[in-house]
């Protein structure tokens, strides 16, 4: 069997908040966003050199809410809420290429509702998927535009290895699909220490 790749993360934790009206994906019924938009703009991010970029498990959680501008927004949450100087201009640069969006607009706990979506990690790009309480299976988080807005939906996926692993290397990029696991019992700042101490970017199950 192949290895399968999980990383452990909490919501006890403070995110710097952003959020976009989605409008790149509104003519394309099959589009995600969240890989059509988000990916390509973070990219880069991973790319970067620096260790103070590389050695910070940076991840970044989704959800949509009703704003005063629109029925619906995408809110993209990203742990650690501080960073540090360079990594916070290195996103804020990210984002602001995303088209009318409040870029680092505020700083807020994290709510029940947002799922991991993203991590940038030693020179890796992670997407996550999840199990749900109660529901049998992985689900994967893809933010698609129905009915005029967008909508955080999860998407069912087979329990299978050539899902679950995912191994593709673009431009000194490493992809990889991971499964996110929720504690309740530890804090964003502990799980992020641990993930820092480890030599593989993720903990490996048989």
């Amino acid at each position: 069997m192949r290895k399968r790749y999980f990383i452990e993360l909490s919501r006890k934790d403070v995110g710097l908040v952003s959020y976009f009206p989605g409008l790149e994906i509104k003519d394309d019924p099959d589009a995600d966003w969240i890989d059509a938009v988000l990916v390509p703009a973070i990219e880069p991010i991973a790319r970067r050199k620096s260790a103070k970029v590389r050695e910070i498990p940076i991840t970044f959680w989704v959800t949509v809410r009703r704003t005063a501008r629109r029925a619906a927004e995408i809110f993209l949450f990203v742990t650690p809420a501080y960073p540090g100087a360079v990594i916070e201009r290195a996103l804020s640069q990210a984002l602001e290429s995303i088209n009318d969006g409040k870029v680092h607009a505020a700083r807020e706990q994290l709510p029940e509702e947002a799922v991991p979506c993203l991590q940038i990690f030693r020179g890796n790009l992670i997407r996550f998927y999840c199990a749900l309480d109660g529901y049998a299976g992985f689900y994967l988080p893809i933010v698609p535009w129905r009915d005029n807005a967008p909508k955080l939906t999860l998407l069912s996926i087979p329990v299978d290895d050539e899902l679950i692993m995912v191994d593709v290397t673009t431009e000194e990029v490493e992809r990889l699909l991971a499964e996110a696991r929720i504690l309740s019992v530890s804090n964003g700042e502990s799980c992020r220490k641990f993930q820092r101490a480890l030599i593989p970017v993720a903990m490996q199950t048989e």
